[in-house]
């Protein structure tokens, strides 16, 4: 009982978060809401926020990373884990490449982070009250990766144990998140499509459970899987600045078609060879909705969290051995202030001999004393120093060029 009522709770809140995003700008109820329904993981003051700007620096127990296996838990300067070494190569391509027309849109990058980072230093709360009004709970994107992982692990899931089956959308903006969650956990399987729709089934599943360790004669796999949705400070929901790119830029661009296509009813149902993925994003959602329903973006991406959610969910089911035991972890993953990535925790459930537990309110004890605009405040103000020391020695990468 004490389960299917924090189940019940969790599903009025995704009602609420869809209620709050459709009404903004239709005059159609995507689905009824009851009455005062909870947030799902509300965020709770904190009278300390100690360690919570830092990166995930210091590492959970069970770290495959070459720096906790050495037993540091620390990022050593020159550290070739994923996340270390992707930024250290594109930063470095970015400064090899930049000719005169690439450095006019960097210094056009770092006056524009400047200003945002110079506004969210003196007042974050406004923005992250926005961002908790339309996604309730939502974290850094490594603070959610920490805290999951934590709750996980003392179940018995770590890297020595399980894999992580990973899907989020292929656009880069989204990679990030593989790449710390890689650094913690060594490598994941993939199993994302368009949108990070789940298309791969049953034989996809399959593939990425036969590569768990096995402990005892037990596999334990964790799926991490969420759609995406851009929440910045300059432009409507759905835009986001890419680097290189003059004009703003767009995400989820599969769901912001869908509802442009919802928008102007020019919509195909059919099933499309050349574009597969699209007509089954396209028939997943419409599946959701009733005739002459018209939500927003925000609407269309909690459908598609539900999608997702709820295929993963079967096809585990399927897919997974007797023996076996899985968590599945969802959200949406949210692009926002800063450049920074952010999650919306949508559910984290335990599935052992068949019987699924919402282990949530253990996520929501490890974030209790977390605060996002406290987080994010401190990493405006991070920002606006390192850009202030990068324009004193700005000329001399372009004496390199």
């Amino acid at each position: 009982p004490h389960s299917q009522s924090r189940e019940s709770a969790m599903r009025r809140s995704v009602f609420a978060a869809w209620a709050l995003a459709l009404t903004a700008s239709s005059a159609h109820a995507f689905l009824p809401v009851p009455s005062a329904a909870p947030a799902l993981i509300a965020l709770r003051p904190a009278a300390s926020v100690s360690g919570v700007a830092k990166r995930l620096a210091v590492h959970a127990p069970g770290c495959a990373c070459g720096s906790c296996r050495l037993g540091s838990g620390h990022h050593a300067s020159g550290c070739a884990c994923g996340s270390c070494s992707r930024s250290t190569a594109r930063a470095g391509a970015v400064r090899l490449s930049m000719g005169v027309g690439a450095a006019e849109l960097q210094a056009q990058s770092d006056k524009r982070i400047m200003a945002e980072a110079s506004s969210l230093g003196g007042d974050s709360k406004t923005y992250c009250d926005n961002m908790n009004e339309l996604f309730p709970g939502a974290i850094d994107e490594e603070k959610f990766i920490e805290s999951m992982s934590r709750v996980v692990m003392e179940r018995g899931f770590n890297p020595k144990s399980s894999i992580n089956l990973v899907s989020t959308c292929r656009d880069e903006i989204c990679r990030p998140f593989g790449d710390k969650l890689d650094s913690l956990w060594g490598e994941s399987f993939n199993i994302a499509s368009l949108g990070g729709f789940v298309f791969c089934g049953k034989t996809g599943f399959g593939a990425g459970m036969a590569h768990s360790p096995q402990v005892e004669g037990k596999e334990r796999y964790v799926f991490w899987v969420a759609p995406h949705i851009a929440f910045g400070t300059d432009g409507p929901v759905g835009k986001i600045w890419r680097p290189g790119r003059e004009s703003i830029s767009s995400a989820c661009g599969a769901l912001i078609a869908l509802n442009n296509e919802i928008d102007s009813a020019q919509l195909s149902v059919s099933l499309d060879p050349m574009d597969t993925e699209m007509s089954l994003v396209r028939q997943s959602v419409l599946g959701k909705l009733s005739y002459g329903q018209q939500p927003n973006l925000i609407g269309i991406t909690y459908a598609a969290h539900d999608c997702i959610l709820e295929s993963v969910k079967k096809t585990a089911k399927l897919a997974a051995p007797a023996s076996s035991e899985y968590v599945i972890i969802s959200g949406i993953q949210i692009h926002g202030a800063l450049g920074k990535n952010y999650w919306w925790p949508g559910s984290i459930t335990h599935v052992a001999g068949g019987v699924e537990t919402d282990i949530s309110g253990d996520y929501e004890d490890s974030v209790s004393e977390y605060r996002l605009d406290a987080w994010l405040k401190a990493e405006a103000l991070a920002q606006v120093q390192q850009i202030s020391g990068k324009s004193r020695v700005s000329g001399f990468f372009s004496d390199l060029v």
